[in-house]
């Protein structure tokens, strides 16, 4: 976020401390528990919600030279990220022309060529068929209308972002706002320091409503982070079909006593992105956290947590560096998985027949407003 905006983040959580209120800026909203158990509904999600949009599936980092390539599910779908021998991200459908075998089954690597297991079909880094074998079992066969079937596939700010719909959609891009902040937080040379994954047995939207609310924070992290925060002090703003929270840390009275030029909000604040339709990004004063989810079923979601630091300007990460990154990917894990069991807990007391609706506070506008806009696209 700009610098002007920054300052004015951090102004309001101090004088909301200094006056002891809380974000009243909405209605409480009721919304019904079927929403997280509806078969209907969920596959309504995937195909109005999660096919048509960009999904954040890499750090370009990840895959930064020719021929290094990652894997996904997207919304159902297997796809394979890599990059060509002109250093463009290229996205495809992980299906072979010729049989339907999945061509890519490693999560990610390097290779010069794609090779299907199943009979050998090749396919070049730019999605080419490039050799099939004994060909002369196939006179009718096109090898130029049988490459891998091509994604909408875009790298902006650092990420790869891949549709899993290859034809016939309007993808929105990132806002300039939000793709030069995006760009100064992943910075020039990011490193992934600690990768860690799991299916969790809870509705995606479980997962996503966690990061946009700070009213548990005191309660169901009170053996990790707790003590480092202020209690229902966050703030939120829509950035396009994304959002960006700032829950402020107590270290905050810090500033009154400081020029508002040396102001830093990774310093005193939570900053969270929820970037439609599958990401969450945490950032941190020394480093960020992405997290990934995938939708797997109504009531199962995969969830990969990666912390990313930054290499210096020449050379690579010292061995100091990266025991400390690893220590804050573990943290990070531990204070996560505290979130994602209680979306478990959440999902179990569903079905027990307790609750008919969950209510959204006046202070959970986040809330409010990600659900209104979530029910508009379906």
């Amino acid at each position: 976020m700009n610098r002007e905006r920054e300052i004015d983040v951090l102004a309001t959580a101090l004088a909301m401390k200094a006056e002891k209120r809380r974000p009243l800026d909405a209605d409480e909203t009721l919304v019904s528990v079927t929403d997280y158990t509806d078969r209907g509904r969920f596959e309504r999600e995937m195909v109005r919600v999660f096919r048509p949009a960009l999904h954040l599936v890499a750090l370009g980092a990840e895959m930064a030279q020719p021929g290094d390539f990652v894997t996904a599910t997207l919304a159902g779908r297997p796809v394979l990220v890599t990059r060509d021998d002109a250093g463009v991200a290229r996205a495809f459908l992980n299906v072979c022309r010729h049989r339907g075998a999945t061509v890519e089954r490693r999560e990610r690597g390097h290779c010069k060529r794609f090779v299907c297991p199943y009979h050998a079909w090749t396919y070049d880094l730019d999605g080419a068929l490039h050799r099939v074998r004994h060909p002369e079992g196939f006179p009718t066969l096109d090898p130029d209308a049988h490459g891998l079937v091509p994604l909408p596939c875009r790298e902006l700010a650092g990420f790869v972002f891949v549709c899993p719909e290859p034809t016939g959609v309007e993808l929105e891009v990132l806002p300039p706002a939000l793709e030069e902040e995006l760009a100064a937080i992943v910075g020039p040379r990011p490193v992934v320091c600690g990768r860690s994954a799991r299916v969790w047995n809870a509705n995606w939207k479980l997962v996503v409503e966690g990061g946009l609310e700070s009213y548990h924070f005191v309660v169901a992290h009170k053996d990790t982070i707790a003590s480092f925060f202020t209690d229902t002090l966050s703030t939120w703003e829509r950035l396009g079909s994304h959002l960006r929270s700032v829950l402020p840390k107590r270290s905050i009275e810090e500033l009154r006593d400081l020029p508002r030029e040396q102001w830093r909000l990774r310093d005193h604040a939570h900053v969270v992105y929820t970037l439609h339709p599958n990401a969450l990004l945490l950032v941190q004063p020394t480093h960020f956290d992405l997290i990934r989810m995938a939708p797997l079923d109504v009531d199962r979601t995969h969830i990969e947590v990666l912390t990313v630091g930054t290499a210096p300007e020449e050379g690579e990460m010292s061995a100091k560096a990266r025991d400390f990154m690893a220590q804050n990917h573990s943290f990070s894990v531990k204070t996560l998985d505290e979130d994602f069991a209680i979306a478990e807990d959440i999902q179990r007391g569903i079905a027990s027949g307790a609750n008919t609706h969950f209510r959204f506070a006046r202070f959970e506008s986040a809330l409010s407003d990600w659900r209104a806009w979530l029910d508009a696209q379906l």
